[in-house]
């Protein structure tokens, strides 16, 4: 399996619920998170395509932090999880991903969403159609920014969006083009995935709503195979949090430190995570010591997904991070 870091670049000041224990974002401190991720031997870096998350709304703009990433490291995969197709003209992302790409020395991961923060689409001036309009956005996207990374001169008209001879070059290093990673879990969305996607990325969110993710497990594998795509083909992750230390007692004095914590989406936290039990069961949190968080990850990986983007509940502390690739990771090699 692998095992990467979705960078946590936004302060979660005590009650946001994935960077808890970041009161502040600064440089250092991001960074040197970063490098320890590297040391410990995570494999890949992610990082958030949002503008205001967390009470103090405190947040880095996700494809300058990549593009400082791609000259920071040497051999980690990099990507946005996931960018929102709202947020930027598909040409321009495109061009944008291929620099990215380049920089990097084809180490590009391109995470694409339908985009769901409303009230930052509002803030920003961005338009915020419904969710059927954004998925055919988001599906028109993908074929732009295909066409941009493999054409001479691309060219695409759609009822969203339109490019004439909109030239990308250089081209990106990764043949054919960056591998592209949609999220969601939805049937719309799982269609689209299986059509285009070479990742499927699943999100607290994605797990929680709807049918449970055995069923979706399974729809997936039905809509590959009405495309006629080999499901080996398409990789499966799972954005988790996880918190893990050395024995139970410790389990348990930083779970007094973190939790309680509100439970949702920004626009719609009206449960709250009283305990780390409560964390298992609602958000699928992996909670424990080393040898139990590592049998909640087999689980996961029970289910087809082999690779997992980590949020550690205790950044900025690196403890469990450093833990986690010292005693689970290797479990899984």
């Amino acid at each position: 399996m692998q095992f990467d870091w979705m960078v946590q670049c936004y302060a979660g000041a005590g009650v946001h619920r994935d960077t808890p224990m970041l009161e502040t974002v600064e440089r250092e401190t991001v960074l040197g998170g970063v490098d320890a991720a590297v040391e410990t031997g995570l494999e890949g870096l992610w990082a958030p395509d949002h503008f205001m998350l967390g009470p103090k709304a405190e947040e880095y703009e996700v494809w300058t932090l990549l593009s400082a990433l791609a000259e920071r490291t040497d051999d980690v995969d990099l990507g946005p999880l996931v960018g929102s197709i709202t947020y930027r003209n598909p040409a321009l992302l495109a061009k944008m991903a291929t620099t990215v790409d380049i920089l990097s020395e084809g180490r590009l991961r391109l995470g694409l969403g339908a985009g769901w923060h409303e009230a930052e689409h509002r803030a920003y001036g961005f338009d915020f159609p419904d969710i059927g309009t954004r998925i055919e956005m988001l599906e028109e996207g993908v074929q732009v920014a295909k066409a941009m990374f493999t054409e001479e001169h691309p060219t695409f008209e759609g009822d969203h969006f339109t490019i004439d001879d909109a030239l990308n070059n250089p081209k990106p290093v990764s043949d054919p083009h960056p591998p592209v990673v949609i999220g969601g879990a939805g049937p719309k969305m799982l269609r689209l995935i299986a059509r285009h996607a070479d990742e499927w990325n699943v999100e607290i969110s994605a797990r929680a709503r709807g049918k449970p993710i055995e069923f979706k497990v399974r729809k997936f594998e039905e809509y590959l195979e009405n495309e006629g795509r080999d499901p080996d083909d398409v990789e499966r992750s799972w954005l988790a949090h996880v918190l893990v230390r050395e024995d139970e007692a410790a389990v348990e004095e930083a779970v007094d430190d973190i939790f309680p914590l509100p439970w949702g989406e920004e626009s719609d936290m009206d449960e709250t995570l009283d305990d780390a039990e409560d964390a298992r069961e609602k958000g699928s949190m992996l909670i424990g010591t080393p040898s139990q968080v590592a049998t909640q990850i087999e689980g996961i990986r029970d289910l087809g997904f082999e690779k997992l983007q980590l949020m550690f509940l205790d950044f900025p502390d690196t403890r469990g991070m450093e833990l986690f690739g010292d005693e689970v990771a290797p479990q899984f090699r």
